[in-house]
């Protein structure tokens, strides 16, 4: 049966730019699964690999490493079809929360609210964009770095993306600029 949260978490997969800054906090040896590698004489392009491989990086205590959700979120071995709308996959592989003793404490009531404002936004009668410049997404791919694996930004909605704040005057993580209109008269008294 469907809820709404397997809808919300699926658009989140397709479209969402999540990423995580963490520090290491102690020498470790992790493996990874790279679908494409980084351009040792200094292009910030990374290179694609025919065949994915695992490779083992030595993280020294305090390094910042910038974890990309969004090429998780695209990982066929994980997702069949993974550019295609599925409202069957399995709840559980969505790592929009985080995974094992990382995972978000709020995630169940998260999940409850997000759906709620997601159903609550799709009943809208007339919902489209506003006319004109307030009716865009003011967003642009944020920059790649060198030693970057996984999706790049080489669509609209691939990768990670920055947004601008509605002054134009900084950046958000959030998209925060596309303004929408909806038929008023036919929303419920309960929504206003």
């Amino acid at each position: 049966m469907l809820t709404g949260v397997d809808s919300m978490l699926e658009g989140s997969r397709l479209r969402g730019t999540v990423a995580l800054m963490r520090d290491v906090m102690s020498d470790q040896t992790v493996k990874d699964h790279a679908p494409c590698t980084w351009d040792s004489r200094g292009s910030h392009d990374p290179i694609p690999v025919d065949v994915p491989q695992r490779r083992t990086h030595q993280m020294k205590a305090g390094t910042r490493i910038l974890l990309d959700l969004t090429a998780a979120s695209h990982d066929p071995c994980e997702f069949k079809d993974p550019e295609k709308v599925r409202l069957d996959r399995d709840i559980d592989n969505y790592i929009h929360y985080g995974f094992g003793p990382h995972r978000c404490l709020g995630m169940q009531m998260s999940r409850v609210v997000l759906t709620e404002m997601f159903k609550g936004v799709v009943r809208l009668q007339g919902l489209e964009r506003a006319d004109g410049p307030r009716g865009e997404m003011k967003n642009f791919p944020a920059s790649r770095w060198n030693g970057q694996i996984g999706r790049t930004t080489d669509s609209a909605w691939s990768g990670l993306r920055v947004y601008m704040t509605p002054d134009q005057k900084s950046y958000w993580i959030m998209p925060t600029t596309m303004k929408v209109r909806y038929d008023v008269a036919n929303v419920r008294s309960d929504f206003r």
